[in-house]
């Protein structure tokens, strides 16, 4: 999940502009307290959809900023994902979470195995999130009962594996209040005599 700040930041417009994404149905608004979160799939997406309609008009479409990461971190990625089947829409989720994880203190305890199932995960999601598109979702056998197309369920599947994924990472808010993450308090030795 992407805070507000960091949804203008990515998709690069006025909060008048994601006001209007999100009452066109472009975009899910989460609310938790004062804070406003955007689901980062949805983002990429609209990113995507963004770029497709640039495209059609003959825009110019901007290349995207990279994920700076630590040489270290960048080192662990570029060998997770070199025996993976990642493309560049997971290399960029794969390097886009690390950076999270990283900003939150988290990236050293985690499991860089979950880590690369999450963009893989992730990756899988987006594409059969396009097959699907492509298909209807729901057809009608000739008794006349529904049956969802097997891509829309396939997607459905993968966005349940990369949100338990996302879960154990730490990656939403949510998931980090399971965590314990306390900063360690010096005792004074007084205060520790007193009692």
């Amino acid at each position: 999940m992407h805070n507000q700040k960091e949804t203008l930041r990515i998709l690069g417009c006025s909060k008048m502009t994601l006001s209007r994404y999100v009452k066109d149905g472009k975009l899910e608004r989460h609310k938790q307290g004062r804070e406003t979160f955007y689901d980062e799939v949805e983002v990429g997406r609209l990113i995507a959809e963004i770029e497709k309609n640039k495209e059609k008009i003959g825009m110019e479409v901007k290349p995207r900023e990279k994920v700076q990461l630590p040489p270290k971190a960048q080192e662990e990625i570029e060998t997770l994902s070199a025996n993976s089947s990642l493309n560049d829409i997971g290399m960029e989720v794969l390097s886009t979470a690390t950076r999270q994880l990283i900003d939150l203190g988290l990236y050293e305890d985690c499991d860089k195995q979950i880590l690369l199932c999450y963009a893989l995960a992730t990756q899988a999601y987006n594409h059969y999130f396009v097959k699907s598109m492509e298909v209807d979702s729901v057809t009608f056998a000739e008794s006349g009962s529904a049956t969802v197309h097997p891509y829309h369920r396939v997607m459905m599947d993968h966005q349940k594996m990369m949100v338990g994924y996302s879960n154990s990472l730490g990656l939403n808010p949510l998931a980090r209040q399971k965590f314990d993450i306390k900063e360690e308090v010096e005792i004074d030795e007084m205060e520790a005599l007193i009692g």
